[in-house]
């Protein structure tokens, strides 16, 4: 019986532990990959990624959008992110919409953008489209000075 995982993320049993691929702090790529297996992000990247599983440094940045079963970020990503898992570090940024079903973010880590569930199962979808939640709707204004008929701006 295994006692210690060789994971360092906790909760990350379905994350490969094994880098296959490493993007060297002195790369500049400009261009999209697709991978699929576990790569890890030291240097820049300019375009959209998408693959399996993502580590990306804290001398990694990415500016573009990013797609992947899960991502470990210690870095800076500028762009859009659809992420099964995501590990936010205390010295990663984030500065984008992020779609994830599972999101963890450290003490320091910095997200810049809106947060929403990751798609929803094909008939969840349907349901919610019937009836919107009532978080979607506008709330009613806490503004208890205005006069009846103006708007409190």
């Amino acid at each position: 019986m295994k006692i210690f995982s060789d994971s360092k993320v906790p909760g990350s049993a379905s994350i490969p532990n094994a880098i296959s691929s490493i993007i060297g702090q002195d790369m500049n790529i400009v261009g999209d990959i697709s991978f699929k297996s576990k790569i890890q992000v030291d240097g820049r990247l300019q375009g959209n990624l998408s693959g399996t599983c993502l580590v990306l440094s804290e001398s990694g940045r990415i500016v573009g959008d990013v797609a992947t079963d899960s991502l470990i970020c210690y870095g800076q990503i500028d762009g859009n992110l659809t992420v099964g898992k995501l590990f936010l570090k205390k010295t990663g940024v984030i500065n984008g919409r992020v779609e994830t079903s599972d999101l963890s973010v450290e003490s320091g880590g910095r997200l810049n953008g809106e947060i929403r569930p990751r798609n929803l199962g094909s008939e969840d979808a349907q349901q919610a489209k019937a009836s919107p939640a009532t978080s979607e709707q506008e709330p009613p204004s806490l503004n208890t000075h205005a006069k009846p008929g103006r708007s409190g701006s």
